[in-house]
Protein backbone atom coordinates (compact mmCIF):
# COMPACT_ATOMS: atom_id res chain seq x y z
CA UNK A 1 0.00 0.00 0.00
CA UNK A 2 1.45 3.12 -1.06
CA UNK A 3 2.32 5.75 1.67
CA UNK A 4 0.53 8.64 -0.24
CA UNK A 5 -2.96 6.96 -0.36
CA UNK A 6 -6.25 9.08 0.37
CA UNK A 7 -6.87 8.77 4.44
CA UNK A 8 -10.18 10.05 5.64
CA UNK A 9 -10.73 11.71 9.17
CA UNK A 10 -13.53 10.97 10.61
CA UNK A 11 -14.85 13.57 13.04
CA UNK A 12 -17.94 12.70 15.37
CA UNK A 13 -19.57 15.65 16.82
CA UNK A 14 -23.02 16.49 18.94
CA UNK A 15 -23.46 19.92 20.27
CA UNK A 16 -19.64 20.96 19.98
CA UNK A 17 -19.76 24.58 19.12
CA UNK A 18 -16.91 25.49 21.66
CA UNK A 19 -14.66 22.69 20.21
CA UNK A 20 -14.78 21.62 16.76
CA UNK A 21 -13.52 24.57 14.84
CA UNK A 22 -10.10 24.05 17.07
CA UNK A 23 -10.42 20.28 16.18
CA UNK A 24 -10.85 21.05 12.26
CA UNK A 25 -8.03 23.99 12.80
CA UNK A 26 -5.29 21.31 13.63
CA UNK A 27 -6.65 19.02 11.06
CA UNK A 28 -6.26 21.09 8.52
CA UNK A 29 -2.69 21.74 9.67
CA UNK A 30 -1.43 17.86 9.25
CA UNK A 31 1.41 17.51 7.59
CA UNK A 32 0.10 14.06 6.24
CA UNK A 33 -1.62 14.42 2.45
CA UNK A 34 -3.80 13.40 0.76
CA UNK A 35 -6.28 14.31 3.91
CA UNK A 36 -9.74 14.40 3.55
CA UNK A 37 -11.97 15.31 6.80
CA UNK A 38 -15.49 14.68 7.19
CA UNK A 39 -17.69 15.92 10.52
CA UNK A 40 -20.42 13.42 10.83
CA UNK A 41 -23.07 15.32 12.75
CA UNK A 42 -25.37 13.26 15.09
CA UNK A 43 -28.30 15.69 14.92
CA UNK A 44 -26.46 18.92 16.69
CA UNK A 45 -28.77 21.34 18.27
CA UNK A 46 -26.75 24.17 18.85
CA UNK A 47 -24.23 25.77 15.80
CA UNK A 48 -21.89 22.60 15.26
CA UNK A 49 -23.16 22.46 11.53
CA UNK A 50 -22.58 26.18 11.39
CA UNK A 51 -18.98 26.13 12.30
CA UNK A 52 -18.14 23.16 10.62
CA UNK A 53 -19.43 24.91 7.18
CA UNK A 54 -17.41 27.73 7.58
CA UNK A 55 -14.40 25.74 6.33
CA UNK A 56 -15.04 24.78 2.86
CA UNK A 57 -12.97 22.38 2.68
CA UNK A 58 -14.70 20.14 5.34
CA UNK A 59 -17.13 17.74 4.09
CA UNK A 60 -20.43 17.29 6.33
CA UNK A 61 -22.51 14.28 6.99
CA UNK A 62 -25.55 14.89 8.83
CA UNK A 63 -27.70 12.41 10.61
CA UNK A 64 -30.79 12.22 13.13
CA UNK A 65 -29.59 12.21 16.65
CA UNK A 66 -29.11 8.10 16.87
CA UNK A 67 -26.04 7.78 18.37
CA UNK A 68 -22.36 8.18 17.45
CA UNK A 69 -21.60 4.99 16.28
CA UNK A 70 -24.41 5.29 13.66
CA UNK A 71 -23.34 8.55 12.22
CA UNK A 72 -20.04 7.41 12.08
CA UNK A 73 -20.98 4.42 10.02
CA UNK A 74 -22.65 6.82 7.90
CA UNK A 75 -19.69 9.09 7.61
CA UNK A 76 -17.74 5.41 6.31
CA UNK A 77 -20.06 4.93 3.54
CA UNK A 78 -19.45 8.09 2.12
CA UNK A 79 -15.79 8.29 2.86
CA UNK A 80 -13.35 8.09 -0.54
CA UNK A 81 -10.27 7.51 1.68
CA UNK A 82 -8.57 3.89 1.92
CA UNK A 83 -8.14 4.56 5.68
CA UNK A 84 -10.50 5.90 8.00
CA UNK A 85 -9.65 7.96 11.23
CA UNK A 86 -12.36 8.24 13.96
CA UNK A 87 -11.67 11.07 15.43
CA UNK A 88 -14.38 13.10 18.20
CA UNK A 89 -14.36 16.88 18.23
CA UNK A 90 -13.46 17.49 21.60
CA UNK A 91 -9.72 16.53 20.44
CA UNK A 92 -6.84 18.47 18.77
CA UNK A 93 -4.00 16.78 17.30
CA UNK A 94 -0.30 17.40 16.90
CA UNK A 95 0.50 18.38 13.19
CA UNK A 96 2.07 14.45 12.85
CA UNK A 97 -1.08 12.81 14.40
CA UNK A 98 -2.67 11.67 11.27
CA UNK A 99 0.87 10.43 9.71
CA UNK A 100 2.22 8.62 12.62
CA UNK A 101 -1.38 6.92 12.64
CA UNK A 102 -1.50 5.92 9.43
CA UNK A 103 2.34 4.62 8.76
CA UNK A 104 1.70 1.23 10.51
CA UNK A 105 -1.04 -0.08 8.39
CA UNK A 106 0.01 1.97 5.19
CA UNK A 107 3.72 -0.34 5.50
CA UNK A 108 1.41 -3.39 5.82
CA UNK A 109 2.56 -3.71 9.62
CA UNK A 110 -1.23 -3.31 11.66
CA UNK A 111 -4.12 -4.39 11.34
CA UNK A 112 -5.52 -0.78 12.87
CA UNK A 113 -3.89 2.04 15.58
CA UNK A 114 -4.77 4.02 18.25
CA UNK A 115 -3.17 6.53 20.04
CA UNK A 116 -0.87 6.19 23.08
CA UNK A 117 -0.43 9.27 24.30
CA UNK A 118 -3.60 11.81 24.84
CA UNK A 119 -3.35 14.67 27.00
CA UNK A 120 -5.70 16.69 28.79
CA UNK A 121 -6.78 20.23 27.35
CA UNK A 122 -7.88 22.01 30.27
CA UNK A 123 -6.44 20.50 33.34
CA UNK A 124 -7.39 23.83 35.32
CA UNK A 125 -11.20 23.38 35.16
CA UNK A 126 -12.61 22.27 38.29
CA UNK A 127 -14.96 19.26 36.23
CA UNK A 128 -12.14 18.43 34.09
CA UNK A 129 -10.11 17.47 37.46
CA UNK A 130 -12.58 15.02 38.68
CA UNK A 131 -13.04 13.14 35.90
CA UNK A 132 -9.11 12.66 36.26
CA UNK A 133 -9.04 12.28 40.28
CA UNK A 134 -12.57 9.63 39.51
CA UNK A 135 -10.83 7.86 37.08
CA UNK A 136 -7.13 7.64 39.32
CA UNK A 137 -5.24 9.32 35.98
CA UNK A 138 -2.73 12.05 36.44
CA UNK A 139 -4.31 15.94 35.80
CA UNK A 140 -2.90 16.36 32.89
CA UNK A 141 -3.03 12.87 30.91
CA UNK A 142 -5.89 10.94 29.35
CA UNK A 143 -3.92 7.75 28.97
CA UNK A 144 -1.51 6.62 31.36
CA UNK A 145 -0.61 3.27 29.81
CA UNK A 146 2.22 0.95 31.09
CA UNK A 147 5.06 -0.36 27.91
CA UNK A 148 3.59 -3.96 28.71
CA UNK A 149 -0.22 -2.06 27.75
CA UNK A 150 1.49 -0.30 24.72
CA UNK A 151 3.29 -3.82 23.62
CA UNK A 152 -0.12 -5.46 24.05
CA UNK A 153 -1.85 -3.35 22.31
CA UNK A 154 -6.09 -2.14 22.23
CA UNK A 155 -9.52 -2.82 21.22
CA UNK A 156 -10.25 0.92 20.83
CA UNK A 157 -9.26 1.76 16.76
CA UNK A 158 -8.44 5.52 15.52
CA UNK A 159 -7.15 4.15 12.57
CA UNK A 160 -8.18 1.52 9.97
CA UNK A 161 -8.56 0.20 6.35
CA UNK A 162 -12.45 1.27 5.10
CA UNK A 163 -12.76 -1.99 3.66
CA UNK A 164 -11.66 -4.05 6.86
CA UNK A 165 -14.42 -1.50 8.40
CA UNK A 166 -17.00 -1.66 6.13
CA UNK A 167 -16.83 -5.60 5.88
CA UNK A 168 -17.04 -6.17 9.70
CA UNK A 169 -20.44 -3.91 9.52
CA UNK A 170 -18.74 -0.92 10.91
CA UNK A 171 -19.06 0.35 14.94
CA UNK A 172 -22.20 -1.43 17.04
CA UNK A 173 -24.32 1.23 18.41
CA UNK A 174 -24.03 0.41 22.28
CA UNK A 175 -23.13 4.23 23.46
CA UNK A 176 -19.63 4.60 25.51
CA UNK A 177 -18.34 1.76 24.59
CA UNK A 178 -19.06 1.65 20.76
CA UNK A 179 -15.74 2.27 19.96
CA UNK A 180 -14.48 -0.61 21.18
CA UNK A 181 -17.40 -3.49 18.66
CA UNK A 182 -14.52 -3.20 15.90
CA UNK A 183 -12.25 -5.47 17.94
CA UNK A 184 -13.86 -8.59 18.08
CA UNK A 185 -14.59 -8.88 14.42
CA UNK A 186 -11.20 -7.68 13.41
CA UNK A 187 -8.29 -7.77 16.10
CA UNK A 188 -6.52 -5.95 18.46
CA UNK A 189 -5.03 -2.17 17.44
CA UNK A 190 -1.62 -1.08 17.63
CA UNK A 191 -0.51 1.71 19.96
CA UNK A 192 1.54 4.44 18.14
CA UNK A 193 3.91 6.58 20.60
CA UNK A 194 4.85 9.21 18.24
CA UNK A 195 0.75 10.51 17.73
CA UNK A 196 -0.54 12.93 20.01
CA UNK A 197 -3.87 14.37 20.79
CA UNK A 198 -5.28 16.93 23.46
CA UNK A 199 -8.75 15.76 24.80
CA UNK A 200 -10.99 18.51 26.48
CA UNK A 201 -12.83 17.11 29.34
CA UNK A 202 -16.46 17.82 30.90
CA UNK A 203 -16.17 21.55 31.34
CA UNK A 204 -19.80 22.17 33.11
CA UNK A 205 -22.14 19.92 34.96
CA UNK A 206 -24.97 19.81 32.17
CA UNK A 207 -21.84 18.35 30.52
CA UNK A 208 -20.89 15.86 32.89
CA UNK A 209 -24.24 14.75 33.25
CA UNK A 210 -24.45 14.19 29.46
CA UNK A 211 -21.36 11.90 29.43
CA UNK A 212 -22.95 10.15 32.17
CA UNK A 213 -26.13 9.58 30.44
CA UNK A 214 -24.10 7.99 26.98
CA UNK A 215 -22.38 5.68 29.66
CA UNK A 216 -25.58 4.53 30.88
CA UNK A 217 -26.26 3.18 27.56
CA UNK A 218 -23.17 1.11 27.64
CA UNK A 219 -23.90 0.43 31.54
CA UNK A 220 -27.55 -1.25 30.27
CA UNK A 221 -25.60 -3.26 27.05
CA UNK A 222 -23.42 -4.99 29.28
CA UNK A 223 -25.79 -5.58 32.71
CA UNK A 224 -29.21 -4.90 31.57
CA UNK A 225 -31.98 -2.99 33.59
CA UNK A 226 -30.57 -4.88 36.66
CA UNK A 227 -27.62 -1.91 36.91
CA UNK A 228 -31.01 0.53 37.44
CA UNK A 229 -31.05 -0.31 41.48
CA UNK A 230 -27.06 -0.41 41.26
CA UNK A 231 -27.42 3.88 39.96
CA UNK A 232 -30.31 4.78 41.64
CA UNK A 233 -30.15 8.14 42.45
CA UNK A 234 -30.87 7.69 46.57
CA UNK A 235 -27.70 5.18 46.47
CA UNK A 236 -25.77 7.48 44.55
CA UNK A 237 -25.58 10.24 46.76
CA UNK A 238 -23.80 7.83 49.55
CA UNK A 239 -21.39 6.88 46.92
CA UNK A 240 -20.49 10.80 45.71
CA UNK A 241 -20.11 10.94 49.35
CA UNK A 242 -17.63 8.08 49.40
CA UNK A 243 -15.65 9.46 46.38
CA UNK A 244 -15.12 13.05 48.13
CA UNK A 245 -14.03 12.00 51.35
CA UNK A 246 -11.41 9.23 49.60
CA UNK A 247 -10.27 11.92 47.76
CA UNK A 248 -10.11 15.25 49.90
CA UNK A 249 -11.58 16.77 47.25
CA UNK A 250 -14.84 18.52 47.92
CA UNK A 251 -16.00 19.01 44.21
CA UNK A 252 -16.12 15.55 43.64
CA UNK A 253 -19.65 15.23 45.28
CA UNK A 254 -21.50 17.15 43.12
CA UNK A 255 -19.64 15.63 40.50
CA UNK A 256 -20.32 12.10 41.04
CA UNK A 257 -23.47 12.49 41.32
CA UNK A 258 -24.31 14.23 38.64
CA UNK A 259 -22.70 12.00 36.71
CA UNK A 260 -24.25 9.14 38.38
CA UNK A 261 -28.11 9.95 37.97
CA UNK A 262 -26.79 10.63 34.54
CA UNK A 263 -26.01 7.05 33.94
CA UNK A 264 -29.26 6.07 35.89
CA UNK A 265 -31.68 8.18 33.47
CA UNK A 266 -29.59 6.52 30.51
CA UNK A 267 -30.51 3.59 31.81
CA UNK A 268 -33.64 3.93 31.81
CA UNK A 269 -34.50 5.63 29.00
CA UNK A 270 -32.89 2.21 27.49
CA UNK A 271 -34.88 -0.02 29.62
CA UNK A 272 -37.80 1.94 28.94
CA UNK A 273 -37.61 2.63 25.17
CA UNK A 274 -37.09 5.85 25.51
CA UNK A 275 -34.46 6.89 24.10
CA UNK A 276 -35.90 5.18 21.06
CA UNK A 277 -38.69 7.83 21.04
CA UNK A 278 -36.79 10.80 22.05
CA UNK A 279 -34.19 10.25 19.08
CA UNK A 280 -31.76 8.36 21.01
Amino acid sequence: MAVSILVTAIVAAYNEERHIAGCLASLLDQTYEPLEIIVADDGSTDRTVAAVRAHAAVRLVQCPHEGKARAINAAAQAARGDILLFLDADLRFDRGYVAALVAPIAAGQSVGTCHATELVANPANVWSRCLQMSQGLPLDRRLALTSSQIAEGTIVFRAVERRRFLDAGGFDDTGFLDDQTLSPKIGRADYVRAATCHHYNPERLSEVFASGTWAGKSTYYLHGARALWRYFPGLAVFDALGAASRTRMAALFPYALVYRTGVFWGLLKRATGLDKSMGR
